[in-house]
């Protein structure tokens, strides 16, 4: 059985196995889920939280069955909340992080990368949930037997987000053509990149679709930029702590558009766990800072650099009309082989976000259960 302590401002819980958690009354009074205080279908909060007088304390607290525990309240307007035992003991660990726990990989992805067939997760939505949730923690998913139109691309986001229109278009081509504004329009090779850093927010999701691919070359090059982060703070702690702390400067311009952002090369969160890279060398602008501090940037931007172009990080696939790429843009860094103008090579493109993708992961999860991990 759950024992129980109070103080006038704390509640204490000690669980049979030894786990404790102690939440403070302000807290407590906060998360109340009742129909004063929550809209009963929706859940959302009708107590206005600046209302909770600065004294609030605990008046009782007692089990209310086995598997809740019942709390009044002192200070300000009496109240008594009801709170489930399990909800308590998983907030007492601190909440589960917001996005999906990262699985890192390297060149060993070859064979594990989350891969479906477009006629699978069009029709069902047990196959969907399991790509969604092997694209969720990889960063990158594979589709096979996409219809090969144009638009298609687009059709395969719309399965679980909004396709998020750019200057580039709804959908846009990735072609060698003749005056190109952007290298991506080239049959050169490209180093491995964040597409759009320039551009505040920067899109989460990147769809490729191949149309053709009858040319020489053009493989395309996936890195996991949260595994050579992570490489980086085992080698060089030092050096990451200065790329997470400086943001510096993205531009793209062409006769249409303007862009300018600034992002760090590694965005951590408060656990110092990696949340975004924007690396892109084309459009970086740099850091705007002392004759020191600058060296010190570009010793541990080159580090970094280094690490993208490892090959034991570095996934290598030719994709064949109809395979559809899809990734974390804002996690992994993707780039081409070179590519002989002779032959054709046609990819369309799209962005979506990530918490549209989180979004239909979650409402398919609580129909049919977890997906695989």
């Amino acid at each position: 059985m759950v024992s129980i302590q109070t103080s006038d401002r704390t509640l204490t819980l000690t669980w049979p196995d030894g786990v404790r958690g102690s939440f403070a009354a302000v807290w407590l009074r906060d998360q109340c889920a009742c129909g004063e205080c929550r809209h009963p279908r929706n859940g959302q909060r009708f107590l206005d939280t600046a209302s909770i007088p600065s004294d609030i304390g605990i008046e009782e607290a007692a089990l209310g069955g086995t598997d809740t525990v019942e709390v009044s309240f002192l200070g300000g307007e009496l109240h008594t909340s009801s709170f489930s035992l399990e909800s308590l003991r998983m907030a007492s660990a601190g909440w589960a992080p917001a996005r999906r726990r990262a699985v890192l990989w390297g060149a060993c992805l070859e064979g594990r990368m989350p891969t479906a067939a477009f006629s699978g997760i069009s029709t069902d939505e047990l196959e969907l949930r399991d790509w969604l949730c092997g694209a969720a923690s990889m960063g990158v998913a594979l589709l096979h037997g996409v219809p090969r139109h144009r638009g298609a691309v687009a059709e395969v986001a719309g399965l679980f987000a909004h396709v998020r229109e750019t200057n580039y278009g709804r959908v846009f081509d990735v072609r060698a053509v003749v005056d190109p504004t952007n290298l991506a329009d080239t049959a050169l090779a490209l180093a491995v990149h964040t597409d759009n850093p320039y551009r505040d927010p920067t899109p989460t999701l990147q769809l490729l679709h191949c149309l053709a691919s009858s040319a020489d070359g053009g493989d395309t090059i996936l890195v996991d930029g949260f595994n050579a982060v992570e490489r980086l703070r085992k080698e060089a702690p030092a050096m990451l702590d200065v790329l997470a702390a400086r943001p510096i400067r993205f531009a793209f311009r062409d006769p249409a558009c303007d862009l300018v952002a600034e992002f760090p090369i590694v965005s951590l969160n408060h656990r110092g766990e990696p949340v975004a890279v924007h690396f892109n060398n084309r459009s970086k602008v740099g850091p705007a800072a002392t004759t020191h501090e600058v060296e010190a940037w570009y010793d541990a931007y080159r580090s970094f650099a280094r690490l993208l172009t490892s090959p034991d990080l570095e996934v290598r696939l030719r994709l064949q009309p109809g395979d559809l790429i899809m990734f974390d843009n804002t996690r992994v860094l993707h780039g081409r082989t070179g590519f002989a103008a002779g032959g054709e090579r046609l990819l369309q493109g799209c962005y979506a976000e990530r918490d549209g993708l989180l979004s239909r992961l979650g409402v398919l999860e609580r129909r049919f259960g977890a997906g695989p991990r």
